[in-house]
Parts: C-alpha cells; sequence; structure tokens
C-alpha cells in the first residue's frame, strides 16, 4: 500500500473510529433521557429540531461552493430521500421505541449483528464474495445475541422480546441505508448526501410528531433539553458525518465491521453510568457476537 492510500485508509479508519464511539453513547444519552421523563417520539422530534438547522445550513453552504455537482444533486434526490427515511426515520425511531424495553448493552449487541447484515445483502444483490464459513460465523454471532436476550428476557420480563424485534428491524433498515448509500456518496459527496438524507428524515419525523402528539408536548424540561441537544449533536449530527466519509472512503463493508468496540463502549459506560448489570452472559455473548465479526473481517 503506497503512502496516499496508506493515508486514506487511517483517515477512514480514524473517521469510522470516532463515528463509532459517538453513536456508541447514543443508547446511554437516551436511556437518560427518558429518566426525566420523555418518550421515544418526544425525543426523536427535539433531536431531530436540534439538528436538522446545522444540516440545512451544510447543505447550503455546498450547494453554494459546488455548482458544478449541481444536477447530480438534482438527479439523485429521490433515491436519497428514500434513503434517508429508511435509515434515520424508521431505523432510528424503532431504535429510539426499543429502548423503552431493553438495556443499552443489549440493544448494541442486538445492532452490532448489522455488519453480518450488509455481508449478506451485498452477497445477494451484488454478488459480493463471502467467507467460506459464513453459516458458521452467523450462527455465533446470533448465539452470542440470544444468550444475553434470554437472560435479560429472564430478568427484564417478556417486553424484552418485543424490544429485541424492535432493534432487528432498524438494524435491518440501516444496514439497507449503508450499502446503497455508497454508490450516490461518490456521485454527490459524504457531506451533501448526509445533510439531504437527514432532513429527509426530519421531515417525515416532525410529520408523524405532529399527527401522533401536540407541539405542546415538546416544551419539556431544561435537563430534558439539554440531553436531547447533546444527542442531537455528538451522537446524530457528527458521527453522521464521520460514517458517511467513512463509506465514501473504505466501503460500506469495512466501515460496517469497524463497529466492533461500539459494544464494548456501550457495556463499560453502561455499567458505569446507568448502573446496568453486567454478568457472565453478557461478557461471554459479547465475547461471541465480537469473536464472529472479527472472523468475517479476517477471512474477508
Amino acid at each position: 500500500m503506497n503512502d496516499s492510500k496508506q493515508h486514506s485508509f487511517l483517515s477512514a479508519l480514524l473517521f469510522a473510529l470516532g463515528g463509532t464511539f459517538l453513536f456508541s453513547m447514543k443508547p446511554i444519552l437516551v436511556k437518560q433521557a427518558y429518566l426525566l421523563g420523555i418518550d421515544s417520539s418526544q425525543l426523536i422530534a427535539l433531536r431531530m429540531i436540534f439538528a436538522a438547522p446545522i444540516y440545512l445550513i451544510v447543505g447550503l453552504v455546498l450547494w453554494h461552493k459546488k455548482p458544478q455537482l449541481h444536477a447530480a444533486y438534482t438527479s439523485n434526490l429521490a433515491v436519497i430521500l428514500g434513503l434517508g427515511i429508511l435509515g434515520y426515520y424508521v431505523a432510528s425511531y424503532l431504535d429510539l421505541w426499543a429502548l423503552q424495553y431493553i438495556s443499552a448493552q443489549l440493544e448494541r449487541v442486538v445492532l452490532f449483528c448489522f455488519p453480518t447484515i450488509v455481508v449478506l445483502l451485498s452477497r445477494w444483490v451484488f454478488k459480493t464474495p463471502m467467507p467460506r464459513n459464513i453459516w458458521g460465523i452467523l450462527a455465533l454471532s446470533y448465539a452470542g445475541i440470544l444468550l444475553i436476550f434470554g437472560h435479560d428476557m429472564v430478568t427484564l420480563g417478556r417486553d424484552v422480546l418485543f424490544g429485541t424485534a424492535l432493534v432487528f428491524i432498524s438494524a435491518v433498515s440501516f444496514a439497507i441505508y449503508t450499502l446503497w448509500s455508497k454508490p450516490l456518496i461518490g456521485k454527490v459527496g459524504s457531506l451533501m448526501f448526509t445533510c439531504i438524507a437527514m432532513l429527509s428524515a426530519s421531515v417525515v419525523i416532525l410529520l408523524h410528531f405532529s399527527f401522533t402528539h401536540s407541539f405542546s408536548d415538546l416544551q419539556v424540561g431544561y435537563a430534558a433539553l439539554l440531553v436531547c441537544a447533546a444527542i442531537a449533536l455528538f451522537a446524530t449530527v457528527i458521527p453522521s458525518f464521520l460514517v458517511a466519509e467513512a463509506i465514501n472512503r473504505m466501503g460500506p463493508e469495512r466501515t460496517s465491521v469497524v463497529g466492533t468496540c461500539g459494544p464494548v463502549i456501550t457495556s463499560v459506560v453502561a455499567v458505569f453510568w446507568l448502573g446496568e448489570a453486567f454478568t457472565l452472559y453478557h461478557l461471554a455473548g459479547l465475547t461471541m457476537v465480537m469473536l464472529a465479526v472479527w472472523l468475517m473481517i479476517k477471512k474477508r
């Protein structure tokens, strides 16, 4: 690997790691917001109210600075809007909803099957080669998830089943978003792609909220507003730009598997900040899932 390629790969790796770390803090902050008395619909609406102006400003700046890309922006607009709704409305809403029923650790471990979903979709849709022992890797990964799921279901109740199903559907939605975003990012750039996708999701989120709530419900306490603002900036805006640029530089498959450290970060912070239990079941399940993803990286 020559110096320029090595520099590009290292920068992409740093972007992906930074995005993974910040995204891993999201379930912790969401749990904190729920402790302050707001629900998932209030949270996702406030999150996008804080985040949308930033995406709008960045998008307008890019529009004025790159007139040569106007044709690319407009010709790919509809697809990007659709992917934004799938990746940042459907996936985000289901994920936040799930955190009302399951622990932050289980949420992050279930989302951690997202790299395997990306690889499977990449194989079925784009005919990308897979590791020969992919089914063994998948079995190991999902066995680890089931181990933690079974423990949490016994200790936390049957709501864990519903919450886990929501997170899994969220993971599938975001995997589709990630896989189909790569060619579009190459055409319009990672920043503009993210701005359009997030703004489309913001519009749908606020429309959803207007049909299910009164806008007076957004009048929450000062502490809850601060947490929502932190989620918007540090667990939405910044990592979304970082991950989009990482996808642009090293592809969706590599970007998705860099997230191997995500569940570990979430587990450590959840134990020390939220006081969640970390048992031998969590340790064993987390180890199995991480080992499965590591084997997939090695084989690829």
